[in-house]
């Protein structure tokens, strides 16, 4: 059952809709790279998104954020989505990155990358993917060498969102003196770290994050061994978001598909009153409001300080794997123009695929699941 909406919810949902029709749509089609691939225009966006608590809701107040709950931050990023994905993927990045600092980083380093990441000054990034383990981030390959001064880190980061733009990255990296895996803050500038451009999807850009780099000592979070916990921890959160944003790619499939249904006359009336159609639309209806229903059961448990890895793995999986019939459907009532560029489906369909990818792919979420309900590892 979807938790009632309060009136200030709802205005902020309604004003966030409203920003992202008149400012942020506009800017997107203006551009004439994908708007992630151009911090100038990227930046003053992320920055008037703070003001709706995108990018920083789910932060601490004490730390500078908006300390939303998981719910409320759940309904921005899902408004969000639905509305200007194209910005709202690297605020949710920047919100992540801004969650784990806040939760694990010394005070020095909070005031150098956390409080100007909440201004918008700074764009971050969280490198855990290997090419070698995407979804397995327990086999990280990437070493931190202790030196005189502080750690050499060297490896190789793929398929790193705001990876080409980020000021510094979050990596994970296993220490060669004990074994264990931390986090450790690298400043693009200061450090220096090689990027390269990934081929995008067309919309939300990633790249390739080679390091060979000296850090301080400094530089390493306050995680002591438990780095590998750290990022499990803020994935839980993350994954019930994840199916949030598959539903926000839902609910613009659904919505487009409705209009162009409406409009499209074929064998004498408009698809729309053809049952064929409207079964389609009702399936996707139904699975948009179950997917919803599961991935705010799990926020609002991890809101009420319960156990929520169950419930925000079943939400991701359901959710994403719901978002991708959706979007299939939506592309086969478009027919021919489901696959043209010019239509909303087809940018739709390239972005609900990731979904299902990042945060733990589906048969991962299958196995974490598998092992919830059998006591039994498979991993």
């Amino acid at each position: 059952m979807l938790p009632p909406w309060n009136d200030e919810q709802n205005d902020v949902i309604a004003s966030l809709a409203r920003f992202c029709h008149e400012r942020v749509r506009p800017a997107v089609l203006e551009s004439p790279e994908p708007i992630g691939e151009s911090r100038e225009r990227l930046q003053p966006l992320l920055r008037e998104l703070l003001g709706f608590g995108l990018g920083n809701g789910r932060v601490p107040t004490d730390h500078g954020g908006l300390g939303l709950d998981c719910v409320t931050a759940g309904l921005l990023l899902e408004t969000g989505v639905e509305h200007a994905v194209d910005v709202t993927t690297p605020a949710f990045i920047n919100e992540t990155v801004g969650v784990v600092l806040a939760r694990h980083a010394p005070a020095h380093l909070r005031d150098r990358y956390l409080t100007p990441l909440l201004a918008g000054d700074l764009i971050g990034a969280t490198a855990n993917t290997e090419s070698s383990g995407g979804s397995d981030v327990g086999h990280t390959a990437t070493r931190a060498t202790r030196t005189g001064a502080g750690y050499r880190l060297r490896g190789t980061k793929v398929w790193i969102t705001n990876g080409h733009i980020a000021d510094f990255a979050l990596v994970l990296a296993r220490s060669d003196d004990t074994g264990d895996l931390d986090l450790y803050v690298v400043d693009r500038d200061v450090h220096g770290y090689e990027v390269t451009p990934l081929v995008t999807n067309g919309s939300i850009t990633t790249a390739e994050l080679h390091f060979d780099v000296e850090i301080p000592a400094d530089h390493r979070l306050d995680t002591r061994g438990k780095g590998l916990g750290a990022m499990l921890g803020t994935f839980q959160e993350a994954r019930a978001l994840v199916a949030l944003t598959a539903v926000g790619l839902a609910r613009a499939a659904q919505t487009s598909t409705l209009q162009y249904a409406q409009e499209r006359v074929l064998f004498g009336g408009p698809l729309a009153g053809k049952q064929l159609v409207q079964a389609r639309l009702a399936d996707s209806h139904a699975e948009i409001q179950a997917a919803r229903a599961l991935a705010y059961e799990a926020l609002s448990l991890a809101d009420q300080g319960r156990p929520f890895a169950l419930a925000s793995a079943t939400a991701k999986l359901f959710a994403t794997e719901a978002a991708q019939r959706v979007v299939d459907r939506a592309v086969q009532i478009h027919g021919a123009y489901g696959t043209s560029p010019d239509f909303a489906v087809e940018k739709l369909s390239r972005l609900v695929a990731m979904t299902r990818v990042y945060e733990g792919a589906s048969d991962v979420q299958r196995l974490i699941i598998g092992r919830s309900v059998t006591g039994r590892s498979a991993f």
